[in-house]
């Protein structure tokens, strides 16, 4: 099973960046694709600013930027690089060839929506390979995606990722659309605080390997949902997996995981994503 790890995400640098364009632009509408009700869901859209993938949201007190990662970005991809010495595909001694490859949008890079679509990504995760000790490496070619922090200020001043409480909340809905969705072959992952190392619950992660996500129709994930990863119980020795803490998660994650079989190709859209109202 894939073993997500080493999520790369924005440098502080980038988010001085995003936190400069978010205040300086005015919140898209749910028709310029950044989010909002238009979905049909009730709850509390997490709009972000049309020029940055900046969301600072005055009713949830959500702050973070979206952002793209995958095993070939490292965790100080910024502006001008990313950071491939870094990253997880390159400590593990692959090349960049064989690593998972981010068409758009650069991680580290300002990610702004596409209007009528929403936060859009595309590229290729990739085959996993075994590594120098003959072993199949999911460590460290674990694929890619695209994500949302839900307690991350950033800026100068490096004020730190945090948690977010999601108590008030039943849930989290959004909008999936894509020319290339890779069937069984995503996770929609809740990084948390006390998670098992980085493997992170996911949407039916008790029961799949995969989230149910369909294109083309509103997708709404209650808490009781997220849980596993369920492949952590099939490794030897096996592993039980933390039970999800709703009151301590960090972000949302739409992942791409890797496959022994074959290189995989994507591009979707998340939109109108909204905390759901009890």
């Amino acid at each position: 099973m894939s073993k997500f790890s080493s999520k790369s995400i924005l440098s502080l640098a980038g988010l001085a960046v995003l936190l400069a364009g978010a205040c300086s632009s005015s919140k898209s509408n749910p028709s310029d694709g950044g989010g909002g009700s238009g979905g049909g869901f009730v709850g509390i859209p997490l709009v972000p600013s049309t020029d940055s993938g900046f969301v600072d949201d005055a009713i949830s007190m959500v702050i973070g930027a979206w952002y793209s990662y995958g095993d070939s970005a490292g965790p100080a991809a910024n502006l001008t690089s990313t950071d491939f010495a870094d990253s997880q595909c390159s400590v593990g001694g692959f090349t960049m060839d064989k690593c998972s490859q981010i068409t758009s949008p650069t991680p580290g890079q300002p990610f702004p929506p596409t209007a009528g679509k929403g936060m859009c990504t595309s590229g290729t995760a990739a085959q996993v390979l075994m590594n120098a000790a003959g072993t199949t490496d999911y460590s460290h070619l674990f694929g890619a995606g695209i994500g949302l922090d839900f307690n991350n200020p950033g800026g100068e001043g490096g004020a730190p990722k945090g948690y977010f409480d999601m108590t008030p909340y039943r849930g989290i809905g959004f909008d999936f659309t894509g020319d290339v969705i890779p069937s069984m072959k995503m996770r929609v992952n809740f990084p948390f605080n006390m998670e098992h190392g980085t493997d992170s619950p996911y949407w039916d992660g008790v029961n799949m390997a995969s989230s149910p996500l369909t294109n083309g129709l509103h997708q709404e994930i209650t808490w009781d949902q997220v849980g596993g990863p369920m492949y952590l119980t099939g490794q030897t020795p096996s592993v039980t997996p933390p039970a999800f803490d709703k009151t301590m998660v960090a972000s949302i994650q739409f992942q791409v995981f890797t496959n022994t079989t074959a290189a995989t190709p994507y591009s979707f859209c998340v939109n109108n994503l909204t905390l759901l109202k009890p």
